[in-house]
């Protein structure tokens, strides 16, 4: 029986074998080994036999163009708009994209020549002639030259205006026109003269961002932390030295977030930030105001890739210091809670986990914020000659104003003794012990 099944194996091998080597047999040469005729760019795309018939073939037709715009050479020039943005900033993740021949250029032109199908697959054969599609290239790259000098003619009109977000939003326009000719040369007449429009529209882009500046009215503020600063922080935006308005900034502070910080210059060119709460354990911070590049180019084209072509630009900070003083704290202890002994201990304490987070201790009548703390004794249970005591209470936070910001019930502690004083001793101890570990830790954490 196996003999039987070893002679069946090795008959069907043999005439899987014999039926791919037919199907190799049958397939056009094309497939065999892709031409190269003289005179025409070609593409070849296949595809497997997944979906509907007009599923696959439209997806080997675009692998085909695909293939087809692979061989069409798109080096970079050495006088292109594209070779000075890498030479300026290097390979990135924004500025490495080449400009690509895309498939929609041979949406015209180019001509099936085959296709090719078995029971699995589909082959489509495209070709193009050279002349044809440079024809149609350099038509198409006339037509976005001239859109692009209409755009850099409004944009000087509205340079010399002293409009530069308008200015700069027809550059970076005129750039988008002729986006998939950033890497060659695009010249032309303007005003009598040969020019390169994309190097030119670069160029004034430059200078557009090379003429705006930003400059912090107030240089430092003395704010003490967790409270608002005093008055707005003023910062002066400029174009050519002269206020300009329209402008988007962004403002950052080094110790946390912001609720507002995104601004646009007012028409004296100035944007201002509003007081609001300053929190950072350290003891100095900045405020930095910066023109938002990313901005101004969101309002002028949708391109991502020309939207990048400023947003690598290093634009000069207007800073704001701030030196941040802890708040100062105080405790105040019940009077029927403890002591005059006890609660020294107590206050000790405190004053040793005040100084450790940097607070100044004052008393509670000056101080910003008020620790009030209150417990009591409560007697426990009895057993074996042996007694308990039980301590539990409240510590509370208020501000300035007697508001209660933050309040927390303490658990109960328990002690045992021989008797009840030593028994309330013990308790004691055990009390201080929650109040250095925990809850005056809890309590100044909540002041951040």
């Amino acid at each position: 029986m196996k003999r039987y099944l070893v002679i069946l194996m090795i008959f069907l091998a043999s005439c899987a074998a014999k039926k791919q080597a037919a199907e190799l047999e049958a397939q056009p040469s094309w497939i065999k080994q892709k031409p190269m005729p003289t005179g025409y760019y070609i593409g070849i795309g296949s595809v497997k036999k997944i979906g509907t018939s007009a599923q696959y073939i439209a997806k080997a037709r675009q692998e085909a163009l695909t293939d087809l715009a692979e061989s069409v050479s798109s080096n970079v020039s050495s006088t292109s708009v594209l070779h000075s943005i890498e030479t300026q900033y290097g390979f990135s993740e924004t500025f490495d994209q080449k400009i690509k021949i895309s498939t929609d250029d041979y949406l015209e032109g180019f001509d099936p020549v085959a296709f090719y199908e078995n029971e699995h697959s589909y082959w489509v054969y495209y070709k193009i002639s050279k002349s044809t599609y440079h024809e149609m290239k350099e038509k198409k790259k006339q037509e976005a030259i001239s859109t692009a000098v209409a755009k850099y003619q409004s944009g000087i009109q509205e340079q010399n205006l002293d409009k530069p977000q308008e200015a700069l939003a027809f550059y970076l326009q005129g750039l988008q026109a002729i986006k998939r000719y950033l890497n060659e040369e695009t010249p032309t007449k303007f005003n009598g003269e040969r020019i390169d429009i994309g190097n030119e529209i670069y160029t004034s882009v430059n200078d557009i961002l090379n003429a705006l500046e930003i400059q912090a009215k107030t240089s430092s503020i003395n704010v003490k932390r967790g409270t608002m600063f005093n008055e707005s922080l003023d910062y002066l935006v400029t174009y050519n030295s002269k206020p300009v308005h329209g402008i988007p900034v962004k403002i950052k502070y080094s110790g946390g977030y912001l609720k507002n910080d995104s601004h646009v210059s007012d028409m004296n060119g100035l944007v201002q930030l509003q007081p609001e709460v300053l929190n950072s354990r350290n003891g100095k911070g900045r405020i930095t105001a910066k023109i938002n590049l990313q901005g101004l180019a969101q309002k002028s084209v949708d391109d991502l890739f020309i939207r990048g072509l400023i947003l690598k630009r290093k634009m000069e900070s207007a800073i704001t210091y701030v030196i941040i003083k802890a708040p100062s704290i105080a405790l105040r202890i019940d009077e029927n809670s403890c002591t005059e002994n006890n609660c020294n201990q107590i206050k000790n304490i405190f004053n040793q986990n005040a100084n450790q987070f940097g607070y100044e201790i004052k008393t509670s009548e000056s101080s910003d914020y008020i620790f009030e703390l209150f417990f009591g004794y409560k007697q426990g249970e009895q057993a074996g000659g042996l007694v308990s005591v039980y301590i539990s209470g409240e510590l509370a936070i208020k501000d300035q104003l007697n508001n209660i910001i933050w309040v927390k019930q303490t658990e109960n502690v328990k002690g045992v003794g021989n008797n009840i004083n030593q028994a309330k001793n013990k308790a004691f101890s055990e009390f201080q012990t929650a109040l250095d570990r925990k809850y005056f830790k809890q309590g100044i954490d909540a002041l951040k």
